[in-house]
């Protein structure tokens, strides 16, 4: 049976209309045809593998660890049994299949969250200080259970206050671990560059670059991190003050009422006033004026927190 249309497919799975839609915008799970309205059409393969997706997805595994694989390695998945700890058993065939830490404390994190049990959630995250690797709990965890949440709340699954409850959470454990990395690891690996993060004026998001600050101590960056909501003047005071190479962004996209300054005008402020050998790395949604660096100074903006990882690891 092909070309069947959403509705069919929700009966026929059980997964949420908005769920499958949040799954095919975010991971690609299938690429359903279209009907001259506009419409989904799905075939009967793309139902098979919906219908795995969602049957894992409520087994504990999460859809972003899922999304890439074969249709055969997601029926080899759905045949494995629990075993006596509560974890998939992988079979020597299928022993690529990721049950590893991290899936572990993830799982752990968004059940113990359903619940509001908050105890669990600081167990899970102290436990997995000493069983990940600090990029590992960035990268494999902190990154992979932020989208899963976005996605259960954005299908009604988990509330924004569980949400909310769980970012409160994280920055401590973040903050502790940005503490815990040696600021003067860079004289160890013989990186003498140094790197600035914040946000603009009015500007409160934090965590994505509490992130990034992570990530720049553990590659070894002279990292000094500003936290939010900095004012131009003072910023560029400060790069001077500490000869910074790399000054990094968020540019959180801003309702107008809240904005105190345009990204393209902070940028363009900053610019004029900055020393000209330091270059600028954004990240955020917030719109940048292409016009907004007028100097010629080396401009960067970021999709995502792995791709800045990606950038870092290259020493910038």
């Amino acid at each position: 049976m092909q070309n069947i249309n959403i509705k069919v497919v929700v009966q026929m799975t059980g997964i949420n209309e908005n769920t499958l839609r949040a799954w095919e915008r975010r991971y690609k799970v299938v690429v359903p045809n279209r009907a001259q309205d506009g419409r989904r059409l799905y075939s009967k393969k793309d139902v098979e593998k919906i219908s795995l997706l969602w049957k894992l997805v409520q087994k504990g595994y999460l859809i972003g660890t899922l999304a890439t694989m074969s249709l055969m390695k997601l029926k080899k998945l759905d045949n494995d049994k629990l075993n006596s700890e509560g974890h998939f058993d992988v079979s020597a065939d299928s022993a690529e299949l990721p049950v590893l830490k991290e899936q572990v404390h993830l799982n752990t994190i968004i059940e113990s969250l359903k619940k509001f049990n908050l105890e669990s959630i600081q167990h899970s995250l102290q436990k997995a200080r000493f069983e990940l690797s600090p990029q590992a709990i960035i990268t494999d965890l902190i990154l992979p259970l932020l989208r899963e949440v976005g996605i259960r709340v954005s299908d009604g699954n988990l509330s924004i206050s569980q949400e909310h409850l769980l970012s409160s959470l994280l920055r401590d454990h973040l903050g502790n671990l940005y503490q815990s990395l040696s600021p003067y690891d860079y004289k160890k690996k013989l990186n003498s560059k140094k790197v600035l993060l914040t946000t603009r004026e009015g500007d409160l998001h934090e965590f994505s670059i509490l992130l990034a600050a992570i990530l720049c101590r553990i590659h070894g960056f002279e990292t000094y991190y500003l936290g939010p909501n900095m004012p131009v003047g003072d910023l560029a005071q400060a790069c001077e003050q500490f000869k910074i190479d790399a000054v990094i962004l968020g540019l959180a996209n801003l309702p107008a009422q809240q904005e105190f300054i345009s990204a393209s005008d902070f940028i363009g402020e900053l610019d004029q006033l900055a020393p000209k050998k330091i270059q600028f790395l954004c990240g955020g949604a917030a719109k940048v004026s292409d016009t907004a660096i007028k100097s010629g100074r080396k401009f960067l903006k970021f999709a995502t927190i792995r791709d800045l990882e990606t950038f870092l690891s290259n020493k910038m």
